[in-house]
């Protein structure tokens, strides 16, 4: 079952850009992981266009340009760790945690990484 709408996977400058389609390992993945966590999660960005990407500071790079990222939002210190649980569960060895979400990715080529950012940077 998909458990993310139209709206959370498309980029959000309004182009309708959506790449997840695309990526089914990924959005298998994403789906599992929201299974297994049990709860809903509410995806703030998945596809982003490149001019999106550049107008909010994204990475030249980011995975969300190839429909292979979501941030999540999450501002509670045990959701967040039920969410970081899931996701490792179900195959995601890319995670950022952030003040007000959880960034997972598939990037093709990218090696494992796991970062905690803070108001003060990356911890």
């Amino acid at each position: 079952m998909d458990h993310f709408r139209n709206s959370e996977k498309e980029c959000k400058c309004g182009c309708g850009l959506n790449l997840i389609e695309r990526n089914p390992d990924f959005l298998r993945a994403l789906n599992s992981a929201r299974d297994l966590y049990g709860s809903e999660m509410n995806a703030t960005s998945m596809t982003r266009c490149v001019k999106h990407n550049t107008e909010i500071g994204g990475a030249s790079h980011s995975a969300h340009l190839d429909g292979r990222a979501a941030d999540i939002a999450c501002t509670s210190m045990k959701d967040r760790m039920n969410m970081i649980r899931a996701f490792i569960a179900c195959g995601f060895h890319r995670i950022e945690v952030s003040p007000v979400h959880v960034h997972v990715d598939m990037k093709y080529g990218a090696t494992d990484a796991f970062m905690i950012r803070t108001e003060s940077g990356i911890v």
